[in-house]
């Protein structure tokens, strides 16, 4: 870095003047190599050799505190630019302030950026604001109409004086039409800050074998505790008829099934037991039976027995999903079920019992399995749908690296169930399978933050609109984070200290740089919002402010700096597990001020260092 102050070269016009030294300098704005500035001065007042060169300093004096000025040898004034604090460009920005959140009107996302530069060394050849020129009064005054974004917003700007002299100043602010403060757990929740969506081959895939990897294989393990022995009563007949009594003294299933099928409103659940087999017992009880041969066994079977019920799911007022059987049937008839004698003396006994096994054992399995369904599958159902509720606790790590961890308690609760069949009506119909909504808040668990201000500011359909969480609905199971929860758990982090730290020293040190402190404190949340590019979810980190005290190649050195990035985020999710990751940073922008004069030409130098090590800590961190 060349620290060598760059001197601005005062030509003497002859043809203009008659000689060099008037108290007022005129710059004429013709530059020259090394950053030198040939000016033309009038009315000489000191003495000259006659030639319109100069012969001492006193001839070059501009009377300006803001540069120095002396005669060179070969009698042209030269003249230098005081590089100081007094000196440079003054840019104040009187609204917005600085970290701010602004609350704005639904459809007019616009901010009034008001302010003024000055120039103490002359005046202001440039002010740009975000690269783009801004228009200022005589008195340095400026007014811009800044189009905002809901979440966070960076302010740029960039002076440069008559005499090369710059200054920068970068700040944020937070946009939005509503704001929401989450403290207490269970208040200021967004309404529909997460969304699971499950196909139709998440609900069922058609195989309920193990291992259980759709709903429905779930209820398929609840049903096979089905306790169909416990429906007999093997030492009461079932009939007592032609000298005999009938008995049904056993009875099992091969296998269970169960379908769930999305419908507009809940779910069309099946329940069915297939290879159902029993024993039967052929008791002769009279003498007429014994000459016909006696006793005799049998069997009965049913390929299979299923019960369908229509399901309304819905959310209670203690939000809590809730599936409430509608009505269910069976379609079982005589001819599904198979029975036979093993012995031919009792063949004729088929018919007579027939009925009273359908109207018997069989109506009291399909009953129990009705029951089941309203008692059991019902409710596990629920249970498996309630198991979606995420609440967990995020532990976000403190950025100065000292190993703190920021806790932040995410609590869901249902807000709503959306079930499709997938054909009209609706028209057009979402895909076969459900959604389910729940509305969620961030909350800190400690409040270290020294910064207050309206809270999280909401995506409100980029500005226009009300704010819906919509999902794709294309992959088997899909788990949507809205824009608005994100920042909630980023906002619970702030408030706890995410960005309140001490940076450590290798994030600004060098062979020529040495930190005796260096304190970081984040004026804005970071706020996450996909309003600036739909198909990249980004969050600004605002007026990250660093109080600095450096030895710079051995001189001394405080500032102050103020820095706002713009950083990619990563959502994951792997099982009930969400994680909010930052694998990059795609724009940052610091101002930052020394305050002692001799140390202003190290701003870049340092500035840029703090970039660089502010990025690989941010990435190493949260990446």
């Amino acid at each position: 870095m060349d620290f060598r102050r760059a001197p601005l070269q005062l030509l003497c016009a002859l043809a203009l003047i008659a000689a060099c030294g008037d108290d007022s300098t005129v710059v004429t704005g013709a530059t020259e190599g090394d950053g030198e500035t040939s000016t033309s001065t009038t009315g000489a007042t000191s003495e000259t050799t006659g030639s319109g060169l100069c012969v001492d300093d006193a001839q070059c004096e501009d009377d300006n505190p803001c540069t120095a000025n002396r005669c060179a040898g070969n009698g042209e004034c030269l003249v230098e630019a005081v590089v100081s604090n007094a000196c440079r460009p003054q840019i104040i920005v009187d609204y917005p302030p600085r970290g701010s959140t602004l609350k704005g009107t639904p459809g007019t996302p616009v901010v009034t950026v008001s302010g003024q530069v000055l120039g103490p060394a002359g005046g202001i050849t440039e002010l740009t604001l975000n690269g783009a020129p801004l228009e200022i009064d005589g008195e340095g005054k400026f007014t811009h109409d800044v189009l905002a974004t809901p979440g966070g917003n960076i302010l740029d700007f960039n002076a440069v004086d008559v005499l090369g002299s710059t200054r920068r100043r970068v700040q944020s602010f937070l946009w939005s039409t509503e704001y929401r403060q989450p403290e207490v757990p269970g208040e200021q929740m967004v309404p529909e800050g997460l969304a699971f969506y499950l196909s139709q081959a998440a609900l069922d895939d058609g195989d309920n074998s193990a291992p259980a990897d759709d709903i429905a294989s779930v209820l398929g393990i609840a049903l096979a505790n089905f306790d169909i022995a416990a429906l007999l009563d093997p030492k009461t007949p079932i009939t007592s008829t032609a000298g005999y009594d009938v008995y049904l003294t056993k009875m099992t299933f091969g296998s269970t099934k169960v379908g769930l099928q999305g419908t507009d409103g809940g779910l069309f659940l099946s329940a069915a037991l297939k290879d159902v087999v029993g024993d039967l017992k052929f008791d002769c009880t009279t003498p007429a039976c014994i000459l016909l041969g006696g006793d005799g066994t049998g069997g009965l079977k049913i390929d299979t027995i299923e019960v369908q019920a229509d399901t309304m799911i819905w959310v209670d007022a203690q939000g809590q999903v809730v599936v409430t059987v509608l009505s269910s049937e069976t379609t079982l008839k005589a001819d599904d079920v198979d029975i036979w004698s093993n012995n031919a003396w009792t063949n004729f006994l088929l018919g007579i019992i027939k009925p009273f096994i359908m109207n018997g054992i069989v109506n009291d399995i399909v009953t129990q399995l009705d029951t089941t369904i309203e008692t059991q599958l019902g409710p596990a159902l629920a249970t498996a749908l309630n198991t979606l509720e995420v609440n967990a606790l995020f532990e976000l790590p403190e950025l100065g690296g000292g190993g703190t961890k920021i806790p932040v308690n995410l609590v869901t609760e249902f807000a709503d169930t959306i079930f499709n069949d997938g054909v009209a009506p609706p028209d057009p119909s979402p895909p076969q399978g459900g959604k389910i909504v729940q509305k969620g808040g961030g909350y800190f668990t400690m409040d270290v933050t020294p910064h207050k201000n309206e809270g999280v500011p909401s995506r409100v359909g980029c500005g226009s609109s009300d704010e819906v969480l919509t999902l794709p609905m294309a992959a088997e199971v899909e788990i949507g984070l809205a824009d608005d929860m994100i920042n909630q758990v980023l906002y619970g982090a702030w408030r706890g200290g995410l960005l309140e730290f001490e940076v450590p020293p290798e994030l600004a040190e060098s062979a020529s740089v040495k930190v005796n402190n260096f304190l970081a404190s984040g004026m804005l949340a970071p706020t996450a919002s996909d309003c600036k590019d739909p198909k990249l979810l980004l969050a600004t980190i605002g007026d990250l402010r660093f109080d600095a005290s450096l030895v710079v190649l051995d001189k001394p050195m405080t500032f102050t700096a103020f820095t706002s990035m713009v950083v990619r985020l990563e959502i994951a999710a792997e099982g009930k597990s969400i994680s909010i990751g930052i694998p990059e940073v795609v724009d940052i922008r610091t101002e930052l001020n020394a305050n002692e004069d001799n140390m202003i030409e190290a701003e870049s130098l340092i500035a840029s260092q703090l970039e660089k090590g502010l990025i690989d800590t941010v990435i190493m961190a949260l990446g």
